[in-house]
């Protein structure tokens, strides 16, 4: 079989369980033969040997059981660095790629700053700060200990020893006071919330999705307690639902934020709220 067979016949497979048949099946088969999608179209008569037919077979059959790509290929794209991903850590999107620009441009300015992230999973919010601003100082927190673990590895991998992680739940071990800028992308899904049962999150961990009745129990902790680890004029940034705006608003007014702000997606959705302590 040669690369244009494998591929006409794994996006066929594909067709009833992905909306994105044809790009899984570029994907997984550039994972499985090592190299990039132009190797592809350059190369389709080339053929794949048993050896790389299985390990593809095996892959288009735990996608076709809605294992998500990122989990498949051990990989996700954000920023523009590649990051590891597995099991413990939820899958970075694009979406909080708007959290990322909204913390590097509204402090372009800047100089050393202190930046906690709480619940950094794979890492991706804090290495990506850390990268674009080395001389910054960068906590990045989680619970889980095992996603700590694939952080600091997506940390030495792209070499920002500006980052320190700590192993806590939410502000129970964090130390350090006198914060620049609080960041946070936690769990924001109402626990009854159909979409935790569809596409790619069925497989993600659900203590890194829903949180509470209307999905702002975790807001409403961070809110509450942030403000005693941010200096004066102190900034909290948080990413929560496309229709959360109002909650999250309510929120960072009831516990006493000044100058709130937010900020759209790609996609035209309110996903960043921010506003600083006074």
């Amino acid at each position: 079989m040669n690369i244009q067979q494998a591929l006409q016949q794994a996006s066929q497979k594909l067709a009833e369980s992905s909306p994105s048949a044809v790009l899984d099946a570029q994907v997984l088969l550039t994972f499985v033969l090592q190299c990039n999608s132009a190797h592809l179209l350059a190369w389709p008569e080339k053929n794949l040997n048993h050896e790389q037919q299985s390990l593809y077979q095996q892959l288009l059959q735990q996608r076709q059981q809605g294992i998500p790509i990122a989990y498949l290929t051990g990989l996700r794209e954000f920023w523009s660095l590649n990051f590891s991903v597995n099991h413990s850590t939820l899958i970075p999107r694009p979406e909080t790629e708007t959290l990322v620009e909204y913390i590097l441009s509204k402090f372009n300015n800047e100089d050393k700053l202190s930046v906690l992230d709480l619940g950094t999973g794979s890492g991706a919010i804090a290495i990506a700060i850390a990268y674009e601003r080395p001389d910054w100082i960068i906590y990045a927190s989680d619970n889980s200990a095992e996603a700590l673990e694939v952080a600091r590895q997506n940390s030495d991998i792209h070499q920002t020893h500006n980052v320190t992680f700590i192993n806590s739940n939410w502000f129970e071990k964090i130390e350090q006071g006198d914060l620049d800028i609080i960041v946070s992308n936690p769990p924001y899904i109402a626990q009854a919330d159909l979409h935790l049962q569809q596409g790619d999150v069925r497989f993600e961990p659900q203590s890194a999705l829903s949180s509470g009745e209307i999905g702002m129990d975790d807001i409403e902790h961070i809110c509450l307690h942030a403000k005693a680890f941010l200096k004066a004029d102190g900034c909290l940034v948080i990413e929560h639902g496309y229709d959360q705006k109002k909650l999250v608003a309510s929120c960072f007014h009831k516990n006493g934020y000044s100058e709130i702000e937010h900020k759209q997606d790609m996609s035209g959705h309110t996903r960043i709220t921010a506003g600083k302590k006074y």
